[in-house]
């Protein structure tokens, strides 16, 4: 097999070389569901699934991928092709400093060492939050019951009962 573009199973599935065999497979099978010949019955088509399903061969088996990366070293490297993977694996940076988040917070000695802040009188504290204070419940009211719906309940009632005797009387 040729070692270009066209036949690189790395620029096939459009997966680097370092790809793992559960990339592999999702690109087979999201490649197969988009060219598949019962979806498309041109002969274009046809050919490209053909390339597909034969880099699915070669790289689904690790004897055959082992096999095809010896004798092709170069196959799915940002340089091998227009399809081939073409980002960089993710290297974090090592950290600059040993320092973690906690040791920038203040030690429990230096808080209690901390001067107090002192009211004036008269001063009014401020609120920790900016939650509204909460809304004072005043006396309760006979509409505040229960009672006031279901008085309204019944007159309601009593008014449709009537509207009906009404109607059948006229």
């Amino acid at each position: 097999m040729p070692n270009d573009a066209l036949h690189d199973p790395y620029a096939v599935l459009g997966i680097a070389r370092d790809a793992s065999q559960q990339q592999v497979a999702g690109a087979h099978r999201r490649l197969a569901k988009r060219f598949h010949p019962d979806l498309h019955p041109d002969e274009e088509t046809a050919a490209h699934m053909r390339q597909v399903n034969e880099a699915w061969r070669i790289l689904s088996s690790t004897a055959r991928r082992a096999e095809y990366d010896a004798v092709h070293p170069t196959a799915g490297t940002p340089g091998s092709g227009h399809w081939a993977a073409s980002r960089r694996p993710i290297r974090p940076a090592q950290p600059t400093t040993t320092r973690t988040w906690a040791t920038w917070r203040a030690t429990d000695a230096e808080t209690r060492a901390a001067p107090r802040t002192v009211r004036q009188p008269g001063e009014v504290q401020l609120p920790p939050t900016r939650r509204p204070a909460p809304l004072e419940i005043g006396p309760r009211t006979f509409r505040d019951s229960g009672w006031a719906a279901l008085i309204v309940a019944a007159i309601f009632l009593t008014l449709l009962a009537a509207a009906v005797v009404v109607g059948k009387l006229a």
